[in-house]
């Protein structure tokens, strides 16, 4: 009975085409390819597709390790990710299809033609547990793997542009992700970046309650130009040996300027990831923000320190509150090198004499409910680990405080040794009145997001 019905909704779908096409216009072919997809989805041939329990993976455990390359773990047909749910299970139902895809070959190609070589999708199906048929046979999913890492790709939006047009003229939206074919990108995150300046004003995408459970196992990459950064050294730029030589070039006082760093201590100038690492959940994910557009200058006593615990601490918050935020984090103003001079500290004057890559005076971190986006928080780190309390109140708090019970899951943070980074919280509507360089929406954005207990 379930297979008769089943074939007559195809039946009357194609009707229906059949009908409209009658009356209308002849429409595009993609829609005639879509009613293919959706008539193949529906499995006829499997009678039970929905009885019992879904696969599931623990996605720290039952996929491929450090030692193989993961394949995209994708919606089928769509430009997104399969997500684990808020327990890190990746969660197949029965009967329902997840599709892996590898940029070359799958690592299980072989001349028997189970896996072709040039195969670059295979939609596996979910039979039981970790168990999953293809058109191939029955395998568990952890025994796919690619032969190749997947090369990620960051490139600039054309007509999409961002920022403040008066402070930051050529800001525009670039995308990160994996380019599946000339109509399909699946994206990690979106950057607003200002080539002119080598400048990045903030990072874009979500958090959700699963990913806490980001894949630990990841190994560190190189950061990479990804394209970009043409005729740029960037590698040496955030070098530490070339940061003293600017500071000292900047300041005409080499000694003044040496006893800005120190690398036991954690004084230097890191690549800081603005969407870091451990906010993306898949490996593929992780890669892809190893690049030089999604990082500015962060002294390394910060990184380590209070932001890095804020990145935790978020993730945290998100799960206990089962929430889904939006999530900008970007750097704000130039560093001064020493507050008596007041000399701004960038790394680099490029062949038209023009200052570029500043160290920023801050970092922030904008949260955004997406169920009442109205809602939303701001944390702010100070960038500059020389600044004294009171020079921290003068010059680096550019939005109302919030008290520290407001946030409690934040209090701790605001009651540490500031050499691990001053961090202080405003409501979003205030930071991006100042922040013009964040959407203009955000300024709406008056309710604070806080525990619901």
């Amino acid at each position: 009975m379930l297979i008769a019905s089943k074939l007559y909704i195809v039946w009357l779908t194609l009707l229906i085409a059949v009908e409209i096409q009658a009356r209308e216009a002849l429409k595009p072919k993609p829609d005639v390819e879509q009613i293919v997809k959706d008539i193949n989805d529906l499995h006829i041939d499997e009678p039970n597709e929905r009885a019992g329990a879904p696969c599931q993976l623990d996605v720290q455990q039952d996929l491929p390790g450090t030692q193989r390359v993961q394949p995209l773990y994708l919606k089928p047909h769509r430009d997104s990710y399969w997500q684990p749910n808020e327990d890190g299970l990746l969660e197949v139902p029965r009967g329902a299809s997840i599709e892996l895809y590898c940029s070359r070959a799958f690592a299980n190609a072989s001349s028997d033609g189970a896996i072709d070589a040039r195969q670059r999708s295979i939609y596996a199906r979910c039979e039981h547990d970790r168990t999953f048929a293809w058109s191939g046979g029955k395998r568990e999913l952890g025994d796919f793997s690619c032969t190749q890492q997947l090369k990620y790709v960051a490139e600039r939006m054309e007509g999409r542009t961002c920022g403040d047009a008066a402070v930051s003229p050529g800001a525009r939206i670039y995308r990160v992700g994996y380019n599946i074919s000339e109509s399909r990108f699946v994206r990690t995150l979106e950057l607003c970046h200002d080539a002119t300046q080598l400048r990045t004003l903030y990072a874009n995408y979500q958090l959700t309650p699963a990913n806490v459970h980001f894949q630990q196992r990841m190994k560190r990459v190189k950061f990479s130009a990804a394209g970009h950064f043409v005729g740029y050294n960037m590698e040496r730029l955030y070098a530490q040996q070339y940061q003293a030589k600017r500071a000292a070039q900047l300041l005409q006082q080499p000694e003044l300027a040496a006893k800005l760093f120190d690398k036991k201590r954690g004084l230097f100038l890191s690549r800081g990831h603005l969407a870091t690492k451990s906010d993306l959940i898949y490996a593929s994910q992780q890669r892809s923000s190893f690049t030089y557009l999604n990082a500015m200058p962060q002294w390394q006593s910060l990184n380590g320190g209070n932001w890095a615990t804020l990145e935790t601490k978020t993730r945290l918050f998100v799960q206990s509150e089962k929430l889904t935020v939006n999530v900008y984090t970007g750097a704000y103003g130039v560093m001064p090198l020493t507050d008596e001079a007041q000399t701004s500290f960038y790394l680099l004057t490029d062949d038209n004499n023009k200052a570029v890559l500043p160290v920023p005076r801050l970092f922030y971190r904008v949260l955004i409910d997406t169920k009442q986006p109205k809602r939303g928080l701001a944390i702010l780190g100070v960038n500059n680990p020389h600044a004294t309390l009171q020079q921290i109140l003068d010059s680096y708090v550019i939005c109302e405080q919030l008290q520290p019970e407001l946030i409690p899951w934040l209090r701790p943070l605001q009651e540490t040794d500031l050499k691990k980074g001053y961090l202080y919280a405003c409501r979003v509507s205030d930071l991006a009145k100042v922040v013009t360089d964040l959407p203009a929406q955000l300024r709406e954005v008056h309710e604070l997001l806080t525990t619901s207990q």
